[in-house]
């Protein structure tokens, strides 16, 4: 375990050693924090869009959730930015180095470690938010879920940061 939490200490000071990282993670994990009071009101906002009104759900995000849901959104943001900042560089680092990556590739390192928190505003989008109401936390039982989906993938990306990939010298004939 402590091998796991030195493994991310590392890649994190590797990481946001590039200050265009903190950059990444900040509008990621707005983005995110943002979406989850929009898909709460769309059909709100489908009905009278305007900047302002998306404005005021964003800031009164706080207020119409309550505190634990609030926390969790929170954290669940924060974590989404940095797990997407680590896959930003893992990609960048791989394109950097010469390994070939296929267009699938690239979009499932992206996707798949950083929207557990996206699928949580997405149910009430597929009519599946009566789905929340019978489980005994009316779904906080899902930011949890998220919240650890989201550690084992800054897990699994610090490890991928902190290997490290030599360039092997391709034989003759052959381009890279």
């Amino acid at each position: 375990m402590n091998n796991w939490i030195f493994s991310l200490l590392r890649a994190l000071k590797e990481v946001y050693s590039r200050k265009q990282y903190y950059i990444y993670s900040l509008l990621f994990a707005l983005f995110i924090f943002s979406l989850n009071p929009l898909l709460r009101n769309y059909k709100l906002l489908k009905a009278q869009f305007s900047w302002l009104l998306v404005l005021q759900l964003i800031l009164a995000s706080p207020v119409t959730s309550g505190t634990v849901p609030f926390v969790l959104l929170t954290i669940l943001s924060i974590l989404s930015g940095i797990v997407m900042a680590f896959s930003v560089y893992v990609i960048r680092r791989q394109i950097s180095q010469g390994v070939n990556l296929g267009l699938t590739g690239v979009i499932i390192g992206i996707v798949a470690p950083a929207c557990p928190s996206c699928a949580l505003g997405i149910f009430g989008v597929l009519g599946l938010g009566g789905l929340l109401t019978i489980l005994p936390f009316k779904g906080l039982e899902l930011g949890f879920l998220g919240i650890f989906l989201l550690i084992i993938s800054l897990l699994y990306l610090s490890k991928k940061i902190e290997a490290k990939v030599c360039v092997l010298p391709l034989k003759k004939g052959r381009k890279r």
